[in-house]
């Protein structure tokens, strides 16, 4: 029986897709917009620079495969490995920068694979409105909401009708990955992109 091949729209040659296979169907992706990217590289380079600041034996990777099986080969956006973890073959942390043709895999089968795969934690981040979620794993080895950040320009906040001044004040603009407690991740470093 002959793989099944999904393709979504792009701008360059089968060789250069982005390609996952999950339960045996392959889905090549495009190249990812601008932003996206940007997105990619600024967290690649937070956590780089903490893990080498903090003499921690961990990497961040961009667009590496994770194999699971023969059926299921999955590539996120950004992996977390650290040596002291599985010999650094599981990572500690998948992201995920959406993109409309991914979202629906990256909210399903993916997030199921990795559930399986025992990974820690899971981040969704929609660039289009500034906004990570965290999702962790419970003791039944489920995705569950650990919680939710947004960037809010001062623009935004003084627009914004429904939240009291009282409530705009505890609006997180930075936070710890629950991985690396003592790391501090800015929203507005996450999300400086060039538009």
């Amino acid at each position: 029986m002959s793989e099944q091949v999904l393709r979504f729209p792009g701008n360059y040659p089968d060789s250069k897709f982005k390609e996952e296979k999950i339960d045996g169907k392959i889905y090549r992706m495009a190249t990812p917009c601008g932003e996206h990217m940007d997105i990619q590289n600024n967290l690649g380079y937070i956590f780089t620079d903490y893990f080498r600041r903090h003499k921690k034996p961990c990497r961040s990777r961009q667009d590496s495969r994770i194999n699971i099986d023969e059926k299921n080969y999955l590539v996120p956006d950004i992996q977390i490995l650290c040596r002291e973890n599985s010999n650094g073959e599981v990572p500690v942390i998948v992201i995920e920068v959406l993109s409309k043709s991914t979202r629906k895999r990256d909210y399903g089968d993916k997030m199921r694979k990795y559930e399986k795969l025992g990974i820690k934690e899971y981040w969704i981040i929609i660039w289009e409105i500034a906004s990570l979620d965290i999702f962790l794993l419970n003791e039944d080895k489920k995705y569950e909401i650990y919680n939710s950040y947004a960037l809010y320009t001062e623009e935004e906040l003084k627009k914004d009708t429904e939240l009291s001044d009282e409530e705009k004040k505890y609006i997180a603009r930075e936070f710890s990955p629950v991985s690396f407690p003592e790391m501090i991740v800015k929203l507005e470093d996450v999300f400086d992109i060039w538009r």
